[in-house]
């Protein structure tokens, strides 16, 4: 009795020390995938490419939308953006400002070409207003060269004057009508074009010099020497000129200051780093009183926030729900609080261990934090029942006598909850292997919370057995708490009409099945960020206002190779998009504007090898036509970066991993685990396709509640049936090699009747534990519970004492094949 009591003991001293740690779990929740994101996935490696070869920023943008006067909105968010790290604002204005130096980086090359045709001549123009300012000081001169242009030829044969004879010897050898010798000469000679403006009627004319001189007609002078027709815009501004002319054929950004102001709101951009604490975020958010805050962190602090106060709801309803559970299947005090502290001390070590774990490095992501409780209360509960169960049966065997009886218990069904625990652990070992960061992540927390319900389950239920007297199990009764009740005889009846009608049974199911996967087959997950964050939460209705405003989110698609070899594609994307919307910068078009050919701006978008595309989706981030523009662009095959990309190559990947790896590896791993400790195919290939339906069942039926459900929501139900599923048909098993009968149905039956109180006691238990998550205020929890709870239900109720024991009178003596060990 020492030694049980310095058991308890280090027990309370184990616990006492990890409470503190798993009391404050949730802060260590992690709520966006980024540290999940592994190097091999697509928009990790665009991002890396972008960053190096094109000058990204690796910043996130926060959406601020004041409600109120532009410098009140200034003012508040300079006072509170120390909350965040290396924050940076960029008030409207400066966006606008950035956007068109932007576009200008882009249409450099096609303004350089107009400008260097024009240059020339703005250069010509330039030195005749040079002329012009020193014609108009030495007016006399200006009219002695018009003097000899126009008098000269016809007066004078020659002269002593070597302007007047350079002038009459070029005259003389020119070609052309009087007039134009005449002009040639003079501009040979003096080098003025303005003696244009003259001509033999009116050279002499005093008043008309001047006015030449102070407003001179520089397009006909230019065109006169040129032979080139020339606005005067393009004369004295080239660049201004050629800019209006290439804004004439590509417009630019469509941005303006009505993007950033409506009505009485204003909206203000803060960039973080893409590491910025959530808490940071929902600091921030808290802190500003007249705005709303949107965007990619924004939505993760918020889920993070409404997670952790949707946390303690939970724990509450659970706790209630299985109480009452508790108290109807055994009605005495005693066992329901050694089933209660069972179910607390397995969340305290299970959240203890996670946090020891993040210690090493491990990122605690929420969903796997979410599950933690009532993934322990239903095995540490299971276990326990099943341990109690069979103690009470034992003491009843041996008149009362605890030691013995406590030994048999601990012989059979504790080691059957360690053997049977085991196979949990292996269900959810499969996760540990996945090449997917998210799912191994999610896989440790499952491994760890399975082998700490099942420690506390067997090895603390044993001690406080140990030290409770007998006479006191049955408290507020008298007797102890009996293993049979009235449910037996449905169970029993249950199994018998099974074993009857076995082939019926079985058809029956497979229409079910049949039935379940058409359903399932034909509806849709989503990626919808209003399924990890409530409806009414802040950051939603800001997406909404958003809308109005400048609603852009940023993709960027990348590819190896030079823009030129696959500019029809390149083209023919850039198209699609346009169509539906985007604003595309890239080799074959610049904002709306689609080159149709390649141009000198192919190489603004190609470097170190690869081709960028630019692509301002019309949608705020997240949104669903967001998601669907940037699945569409995955689609195209290239490399695809930005926030919509990164969740949904998450998204994919995380699903086809599991579904194509991970699930596969589950089931292959529990087929051989209990291969190796039974000895035979038959039982594990039976056990994983009755799980199998129970599973399938549950997704069809959430689909039919709920419509599109999150992506996460039916590999979590497959995750937790294929591991906590295992142990309600190893009860029945483990019976059955118990069992001395020599007919076999009878030996089917009775096994179904003594294990099914078990088994039904604790599928309620396990059902009510996921059936709480429903009371949360997020729906992918509430998708959740429902599905995990329907498909516990459903293998309680019917699958385990109705179509198992079909099956099980099908096969006979096959259920043992190949038979490669004594059943003992």
């Amino acid at each position: 009795m020492r030694k049980i009591w310095v058991q308890l003991i280090l027990w309370i001293v184990l616990l006492g020390i990890l409470a503190p740690f798993a009391a404050t779990i949730s802060s260590y929740f992690v709520y966006s995938d980024s540290p999940f994101l592994s190097s091999n996935l697509e928009s990790v490696q665009a991002k890396q490419i972008a960053l190096k070869y094109f000058n990204f920023s690796s910043n996130d943008t926060i959406y601020v939308i004041y409600n109120g006067s532009y410098e009140k909105g200034l003012n508040e968010i300079y006072q509170n953006i120390y909350l965040l790290r290396d924050a940076h604002l960029i008030t409207p204005y400066n966006y606008i400002n950035n956007t068109m130096k932007e576009y200008e980086s882009y249409i450099r090359p096609i303004l350089d070409i107009y400008c260097k045709n024009l240059t020339s001549l703005h250069e010509l123009y330039v030195n005749l207003t040079l002329l012009r300012n020193y014609l108009l000081e030495n007016t006399s001169l200006f009219a002695e060269e018009l003097n000899i242009t126009y008098w000269v030829p016809l007066h004078l044969d020659q002269s002593s004057d070597k302007a007047i004879q350079e002038f009459l010897s070029y005259f003389n050898y020119s070609n052309g009508t009087l007039i134009q010798r005449e002009r040639n000469a003079s501009i040979h000679v003096f080098k003025d074009p303005f003696v244009l403006c003259f001509g033999p009627s009116n050279f002499t004319n005093i008043s008309l010099i001047g006015k030449v001189l102070n407003n001179p007609n520089y397009k006909l002078i230019i065109r006169d020497l040129t032979g080139v027709n020339i606005s005067s815009l393009e004369l004295k501004n080239p660049k201004e000129f050629a800019l209006s002319q290439v804004e004439k054929r590509i417009p630019p950004p469509p941005v303006s200051i009505s993007n950033f102001h409506r009505n009485n709101s204003w909206l203000f951009l803060v960039e973080v780093p893409n590491n910025e604490s959530l808490d940071n975020v929902e600091r921030f958010m808290s802190s500003l009183n007249g705005a709303s805050v949107t965007g990619h962190l924004p939505f993760y602090a918020q889920s993070a926030y409404y997670t952790q106060s949707n946390i303690e709801i939970i724990d509450v309803t659970t706790v209630a729900l299985v109480g009452i559970l508790l108290a109807l299947l055994l009605r005495a005090l005693i066992p329901i609080v050694i089933l209660v502290l069972d179910a607390g001390a397995g969340v305290v070590l299970s959240y203890g261990l996670v946090y020891a774990a993040s210690l090493l490095g491990y990122k605690i992501y929420y969903i796997s934090g979410l599950v933690t409780p009532p993934i322990v209360f239903g095995i540490s509960i299971d276990y326990a029942i099943l341990f109690l169960y069979r103690y009470f049966e034992e003491l009843r065997k041996n008149n009362m006598e605890k030691e013995p009886s406590l030994n048999a218990a601990f012989k059979t069904a504790g080691k059957g909850a360690i053997f049977s625990g085991i196979s949990i652990v292996v269900g959810f070992a499969g996760f540990l292997v996945s090449p997917s960061s998210l799912l191994e992540n999610i896989g440790l927390a499952l491994v760890i919370s399975s082998l700490s319900s099942v420690f506390v389950a067997v090895f603390l239920t044993y001690t406080m057995i140990s030290i409770i007297p007998v006479n006191k199990l049955g408290f507020p009764r008298k007797d102890v708490p009996r293993s049979e009740d009235a449910r037996e005889g449905y169970l029993e009846r249950a199994a018998n009409f099974s074993v009857k009608n076995r082939k019926v049974v079985i058809i029956g199911m497979f229409f079910l099945f049949a039935l379940s996967l058409g359903v399932s087959l034909t509806h849709t997950t989503n990626g919808n960020i209003d399924e990890i964050i409530p409806s009414y939460a802040s950051s939603l209705k800001a997406e909404s206002q958003l809308t109005h405003l400048y609603n852009y989110s940023l993709d960027y698609a990348i590819f190896k190779g030079n823009p030129n070899a696959s500019y029809s594609k390149i083209l023919n994307v850039t198209k699609s998009l346009e169509r539906e919307g985007a604003i595309v910068y890239g080799p074959a078009s610049i904002g709306n504007y689609v080159l149709n050919k390649p141009t000198s701006l192919t190489d603004h978008f190609y470097a170190g090898g690869y081709t960028l595309l630019l692509v301002y989706v019309p949608y705020p981030v997240f949104s669903k036509g967001a998601i669907n523009m940037t699945n569409y662009l995955i689609g195209t095959g290239w490399l695809v970066g930005g926030s919509n990309a990164q969740r949904l190559v998450i998204i994919n990947n995380s699903e086809f991993v599991y579904f194509h790896f991970t699930l596969i590896f589950t089931i292959i791993g529990i087929v051989v685990y209990l291969f190796l400790v039974l000895g035979s195919l038959s039982i594990p290939l039976r056990l994983a396709a009755t799980i199998g339906i129970s599973s399938l069942f549950g997704v069809a039926m959430m689909y039919l509640v709920f419509g599109s459900v999150y992506w996460i929501t039916p590999l979590v139900v497959f995750a937790l049936l294929f591991g906590l599923g295992i142990d309600y048909d190893l009860f029945i098993i483990l019976r059955l090699i118990e069992t001395k009968e020599e007919d076999w149905n009878k030996r089917i039956i009775f096994s179904i009747k003594k294990t099914g109180l078990v088994v039904t006691a604790a599928g309620m238990i396990l059902s009510g534990a996921f059936f709480s998550l429903t009371v949360s205020d997020l729906r992918f929890l509430q998708e959740i519970g429902f599905a995990v709870g329907v498909s516990v239900l459903f293998d309680t109720f019917v699958v385990r004492p109705i179509l198992v024991p079909a099956i099980l009178s099908v096969l006979k003596k096959l259920n043992w094949w190949p038979n490669l060990r004594h059943r003992t």
